[in-house]
């Protein structure tokens, strides 16, 4: 069994040495737990991705998993894509093109071949506000599955997002928000287009919220980003839950960090360049 998971951040951007390494340490032992086999470090483009990348590589270096250098980056209508890379080398090459908010996702072919990525169109349904749908409309979403290689059929960030407080009384009160969730957990089938990959992803920003990933029998066993171009079809497989989770409040108090945060860097990056 090859175990996948096509949409991961480290999640070490701006921490200090030492709690870094803490952080690198949890994400070891639960890819360990997990018996990844293949982890993509898609870090988000003002997170220091290349940097995020290597740190990945050399924490489970000992494991035998293989790290996909990879970016998330977002584009000039505020839209998130996920780029993949053969090396470390073409990821820090593509970061030089790829600017936050510099280019349309309508130039994701250009993208695409002047950087010799295999891209990826993550979450489009999120109740977020970065995925294609609610940034685009249906109709625009529908025109970029035909510039993309892959659709993230399953994200495991949605998992988590039913476990916060409140969630129960806030589906019964928005229901739209509800069925965003469960479009986000699981693509409507009608995108499961034949002709595209579909990806399998955490979206895990913490150890304890890598809990599934992709299965596909065979990947990766000769060359790996070869395999990735030919757009697989990746199955959803649920993993067992980390070591030494922790509490429910704490879960909640690291994930809504993370959100405000990444809103944060995402609006001084906007104010700085006039976007």
């Amino acid at each position: 069994m090859c175990l996948c998971d096509l949409h991961f951040h480290p999640n070490i951007y701006g921490l200090s040495k030492l709690r870094q390494k803490k952080r690198l340490k949890l994400i070891k032992s639960a890819v360990k737990n997990a018996r990844l086999n293949f982890i993509s470090s898609t870090e988000h483009v003002y997170k220091a991705p290349l940097e995020a990348y290597k740190r990945l590589a050399e924490a489970v270096e000992d494991l035998g998993a293989t790290v996909i250098p990879g970016v998330e980056w977002v584009s000039r209508e505020k839209t998130e894509i996920i780029f993949y890379y053969d090396s470390s080398a073409s990821l820090q090459s593509a970061l030089k093109v790829l600017k936050p908010f510099s280019r349309s996702v309508w130039d994701l072919s250009d993208l695409k071949n002047d950087t010799g990525a295999v891209i990826s169109l993550p979450h489009p349904f999120t109740p977020g506000t970065t995925g294609a749908v609610n940034r685009l409309g249906i109709e625009a979403f529908e025109r970029l599955l035909e510039l993309t290689d892959y659709v993230e059929t399953h994200n495991g960030l949605s998992q988590q997002f039913r476990q916060i407080w409140l969630y129960q009384s806030l589906s019964r009160l928005a229901p739209a928000l509800a069925q965003k969730v469960e479009a986000t957990e699981c693509l409507p089938h009608r995108y499961w287009l034949e002709n595209l990959g579909w990806a399998v992803g955490s979206d895990a920003h913490f150890a304890h919220e890598l809990c599934s990933c992709g299965y596909l029998e065979g990947f990766g066993q000769k060359d790996w980003f070869e395999d990735l171009r030919a757009r697989r079809h990746f199955s959803l497989v649920h993993l067992p839950a980390p070591p030494n989770r922790p509490s429910r409040f704490s879960r909640n108090m690291a994930s809504w960090g993370a959100v405000i945060k990444e809103a944060w860097l995402k609006k001084i990056i906007r104010a700085r360049f006039g976007f």
